[in-house]
């Protein structure tokens, strides 16, 4: 029988190919168990560094629910000495309490100053409407009151002096009841003329920043040129702040009336501090050194 040369040659084929085959399926094989082994591993890790942040979170919440509990007695504290460190600080002061914009309330100022024992204390509200931009009321305004401005600008400034003039010097007060008719203004309590402290108290939103500009710079400069003590306060959330302009005018201010600490930190500057007192950037101090006096 003759053994053809072609035989051979796919039986070779055919056995080599086999061993391929089998070495391939081992290989798989391996590698299979390699990456079940490292994805074992990896869920140990992802396991272990799991425990680790549950372990911090719960020693985290611990530390929270104590500093929570120490805030509610700092707090409870904070009530109970607060009127007693400023009862009767201030005794025999009218102050009056301008504020310039609608988009925040400063009527907390008025309990504290009535617990500092102030004579009395008188808090204005100045309108967005006092911003003459509408020229046919500008006009009617220059009617009625007789300026003589002649543009709606020059009408406004005007106004805001007469204004000015009026509540410091208390010769005017049919002034005031008109702009609080035409709702420009509005207030609270009596008005004692003239005070003996005026308080600016700002900050705007973006839509009122204007405000600053044309009300709280000009008030705060008339008070200084008719030598009356001035400062500006705001609330510490307020969106957009005039500190830094008003520390320009050389006024003492607080950034942060809302809290307890700026609470007494005006009054303190009331009775004779200076500085800028607060939390923000523009803030030199917390609050002011030593404590409420006043001769």
């Amino acid at each position: 029988m003759v053994v053809n040369l072609k035989y051979y040659v796919l039986s070779f084929v055919a056995i080599f190919l086999a061993l391929g085959v089998g070495i391939f399926i081992g290989v798989m094989l391996d590698g299979q168990e390699m990456i079940v082994e490292q994805q074992q591993q990896l869920v140990q890790q992802l396991e272990s560094k799991f425990d680790e942040f549950k372990q911090k979170q719960d020693e985290l919440q611990v530390k929270n629910d104590l500093l929570t509990v120490e805030r509610e007695k700092n707090l409870k504290f904070i009530d109970t000495v607060y009127p007693e460190a400023i009862q009767d600080k201030l005794k025999d002061l009218d102050i009056v309490i301008i504020e310039t914009s609608e988009d925040y309330a400063y009527s907390g100022l008025i309990d504290a100053f009535q617990k500092a024992g102030v004579n009395s204390v008188s808090n204005i509200l100045i309108k967005n409407t006092i911003l003459l931009n509408d020229d046919a009321f500008a006009q009617q305004i220059a009617a009625d009151l007789k300026l003589k401005g002649k543009t709606a600008a020059e009408i406004e400034k005007q106004l805001l002096k007469e204004f000015h003039d009026a509540l410091m010097k208390g010769n005017n007060f049919e002034l005031i009841r008109y702009l609080k008719e035409k709702k420009i203004i509005d207030y609270s309590g009596n008005l004692t003329f003239p005070p003996d402290y005026v308080l600016i108290a700002g900050g705007s939103t973006e839509s009122g920043k204007e405000i600053l500009n044309r009300i709280d710079i000009p008030l705060i400069t008339y008070s200084k040129n008719s030598n009356i003590p001035v400062m500006a306060v705001e609330k510490s959330n307020v969106q957009i702040s005039g500190i830094s302009d008003y520390k320009k005018l050389r006024i003492s201010t607080v950034d942060n009336v809302d809290t307890f600490a700026g609470k007494i930190s005006t009054l303190m500057v009331v009775s004779g501090r200076s500085g800028h007192f607060g939390e923000k950037d523009t803030a030199e101090a917390y609050m002011p050194e030593g404590f409420i006096t006043i001769d």
